[in-house]
């Protein structure tokens, strides 16, 4: 039985609707903000393509119908619902039911979708109720969101009552999955720096794993709130230079100019940064790979010449191949005389 107070439904309700009555939250977490000021069918439009791709379900809701024990989870709004959770599914039926010609399969399916409703004005337990519902499916990967909607989403609970903590207990999730991503917000918030959108976000996420990425931006971090407590803001700029790229006179970034293109590279940079010389190296304009070398030991040092001897013998007798001019002769002659010398040096090492 459900309660009502006031006229209205006072507890949360399964319910079958028609997908009509259903409007999109253009304030939900997995937007980041990206959407607060478009309109339903813009919103629509932006949840069918790039970076949503809402239309990659339209192929399984013709084939398999709506999946009962999955429903939307919406919010009452007058006589209407706001979708809290689910709103790809809602984009995706919205396309089926706009374009009966397009498509054929079981859109009599959708006519009639479940929701999980939540009162107009929830009470408290209600509130925690639909906020923990959320969190666990969305901090926890059930239902993904991106790691900027994730950080927002922790931001904003972590300044509600019981602070951090309430929030991880209630997540469950721990504080290292909490760090991972307030840390790199509340940081550039802290910087006034404007937060890249999609998964740029997520490169200074992982950056700051690293312990020598830390250590140059000299970041220090609360451990119990997470709130960070001090940082270089000069180091920061240069680090989101070599992230995303320099900025310009009109503070765009240039993004062919950055330094890592792949979260591969984010332990060679933080090598690099550990070294006040190769970071002088690095950012007076050269590449990663020439920053390393003024990080490596001489034993490093010297398995690194000793691998670029070896390709480089290999491109030389490609290039003089079955070539008897003087020229090629010569350097295929200086060549051997250079690698005679690197196998002395190596050699001399490994006598040591």
């Amino acid at each position: 039985m459900v309660r009502i107070a006031n006229g209205l439904e006072a507890e949360t309700k399964l319910r079958y609707v028609s997908p009509d009555v259903l409007d999109f939250d253009p304030t939900n977490p997995r937007f980041g903000g990206l959407m607060d000021d478009r309109n339903q069918e813009e919103i629509q439009q932006a949840l069918f393509n790039e970076p949503y791709y809402a239309s990659e379900l339209v192929d399984s809701l013709l084939a398999n119908g709506f999946i009962d024990y999955e429903p939307l989870v919406v919010r009452r709004n007058g006589r209407r619902f706001t979708v809290v959770e689910g709103n790809r599914r809602l984009a995706a039926i919205r396309e089926i039911r706009a374009n009966p010609t397009k498509y054929s399969g079981r859109k009599s399916d959708l006519d009639e979708i479940p929701v999980l409703v939540f009162p107009e004005r929830p009470d408290e337990q209600q509130q925690n109720e639909m906020r923990v519902y959320l969190g666990v499916r969305h901090l926890l990967g059930f239902r993904e969101w991106p790691p900027l909607s994730k950080a927002q989403f922790l931001q904003r609970e972590s300044g509600m009552p019981g602070g951090l903590e309430r929030v991880i207990k209630e997540m469950r999730i721990t504080k290292t999955q909490a760090r991972r991503f307030l840390i790199p917000f509340r940081l550039l918030h802290a910087a006034d720096v404007k937060i890249p959108k999609g998964e740029d976000f997520w490169v200074l996420g992982e950056a700051l794993g690293r312990s020598g990425i830390k250590k140059f931006l000299q970041l220090e971090v609360d451990p119990k709130s997470l709130e960070v407590v001090s940082y270089n803001k000069q180091k920061l700029a240069s680090l989101l230079s070599d992230l995303y790229g320099p900025k310009d006179k009109k503070g765009t970034r240039d993004s062919t100019k950055k330094v890592v293109f792949d979260t591969r590279d984010l332990s060679r940079l933080a090598s690099v940064l550990g070294s006040d010389e190769a970071t002088s190296v690095l950012h007076s304009g050269k590449t990663l790979e020439e920053a390393e070398i003024y990080v490596d030991t001489r034993e490093q040092s010297l398995s690194r010449l000793e691998k670029v001897t070896k390709d480089l013998g290999m491109l030389v007798r490609k290039v003089v191949a079955r070539s008897k001019d003087a020229s090629s002769v010569a350097l295929l002659a200086s060549y051997k005389r250079f690698a005679a010398s690197v196998k002395s040096i190596v050699k001399r090492r490994e006598d040591a």
